[in-house]
Order: structure tokens, then sequence, then C-alpha cells
């Protein structure tokens, strides 16, 4: 069985906006998964409801081999094992200084003394904000903002973590620094689900590809395999990864994961 389960999920909006459509999906437990699709065609409305915000109208999810309900006691639950981090920190950053506003989640869940101060330690030296604990919030960059938003849903200890275009407006220093956090979080089995427009970055990182289009999912697979399929780029509306490209412009046999293996050929 796996780890998370979505079976004929449509969730729609007061507008009556139909967000997801039917989705079906599996996730395994430690799996790196990148949602990939253009704007509008659900990965948001998806995280919301894998993560209790929203809840599905139809269908069923089950996480660990409990299905997930709507009622209060069952989100807290939920709250405590999903993380969310959003597209904008701002959404989530609202204490007068960084050290609060990271703890202030590992608090409400009931943490406190020396266990508290051993994971806000830990959770500030793996997303580098140590130095940045006494500082308001809103007096940080934005790449500073998104360390500290990281840092805040992994205090609170989640096993499946959500993150909503980790990417959006960071430089490439912060981007390598976003990675080294997801592959640090990896080696825990934490389960990593991001929605990305960095298609090659979900081709070289990610063990699962899931595609998206109108609130539907095309197809799931692995990244090598659905981004060489020209006819689903094209209906996803999506541009095939620069690796697979040149492979295809050199005529080679070969796919490689990276674009470090295709420099080796």
């Amino acid at each position: 069985m796996s780890y998370i389960q979505l079976e004929h999920i449509s969730f729609e909006y007061p507008n009556q906006t139909l967000a997801l459509d039917e989705v079906n999906l599996n996730i395994d437990k430690g799996q790196k998964v990148a949602v990939v699709g253009e704007n509008g065609s659900g990965k948001s409305s998806l995280f919301l409801c894998l993560c209790g915000i929203h809840h599905a109208q139809t269908g069923r999810y089950i996480l660990d081999g409990e299905e997930q309900k709507c009622k209060r006691k069952d989100r807290n639950k939920l709250f405590r094992k999903v993380g969310y981090v959003f597209q904008d920190p701002e959404v989530q950053l609202f204490a007068s200084t960084v050290e609060k506003d990271i703890s202030f989640g590992a608090i409400n869940a009931g943490m406190k003394g020396e266990a508290l101060q051993a994971c806000m330690d830990e959770v500030m030296e793996m997303t580098q904000t140590h130095d940045l604990r006494k500082k308001p919030p809103h007096q940080l960059s934005y790449g500073q903002k998104k360390r500290v938003a990281i840092a805040g849903v992994l205090a609170c200890k989640p096993e499946v973590l959500l993150l909503d275009e980790p990417f959006a407006w960071l430089d490439n220093q912060q981007k390598k620094n976003t990675i080294q956090v997801l592959d640090h979080l990896h080696e825990q089995n934490k389960t990593i689900i991001i929605s990305t427009h960095d298609i090659n970055f979900a081709y070289e990182w990610a063990d699962k590809l899931v595609v998206m289009k109108e609130g539907r999912v095309l197809a799931t697979g692995h990244p090598q395999g659905l981004l060489d399929n020209e006819d689903l780029l094209e209906k996803a509306g999506l541009e095939m990864p620069l690796i697979l490209k040149l492979t295809k412009k050199l005529d080679l046999d070969i796919r490689p994961n990276t674009m470090e293996e295709f420099l080796r050929v």
C-alpha cells in the first residue's frame, strides 16, 4: 500500500471553479515527487488538499493507511504530519522575530525545553537561518524569508513536506542552498513533494513526476520516460528538459540523469 493514496479526489471553490477533477495518485514513503503543469493546472489546490487546508468534496484521501476526514481533530493531526511551505513566504511569516516565527508551530505542537532548543538548532543550521534569529522577518531578503518559512515548517517535524514553487524568485546560490536542504531531508526518509515550473530540475531531482492539466492528472511515472514523450509535453504545455533536447539533437542513445552525466559522455 502506498503511503499517500488519492482516490477520485475532486475539489471545487465556492465560485464553482473546479480545481481538482477526479485525481488519482499514489506516492510512496520517502519519494521525491515533482508536480508539473501550467498555471491553473491544479498544483496548488492539490497541495492545499494534501495538507488539510482544503477538504475535497468527493473522493478519498488516505495517508499512512488512515483515511483523512474533515473534522477538526483529524485536521490537527494531519497538520502535524504534513508540512506546507507556501510559494510566497510572507503568507507564513508573522512573528516579531525569526526565532519566534520558526518556533511557533513546534511550541503549539507541545514541544518545549531542551527538545525545542535542539530542534531549533537543527533546523536553523540546516536552513542557514541561525544568524537571522533576532531579526524581524519583514527586514529580510526574499531568499532569507523563504529559508525561514521552510525552517518553521521543519521545526514541526512533518513526515511529508510540500513545497509550492520553492525556487520562485531565488538566485542561483539560494536555489542550491534549498536543494541541499531537500537532499538532507530525503536522507531522513522524508516524503518530499514540490510543485515547480523548473522542468530541468524536475528531470534531475525527482524519482516520480506528476503531470497535471486543468485539474486532472495526465500522467505519473519516472521523469526520464514522461519528459521524453513529445505528445504528453504538448498536451500539458511543457518544455522538454535541456538534457533530452541535447541528446536528441546529437542523436545519442543514452538518457543521462543529470547535466554532469551528459557532459561526461
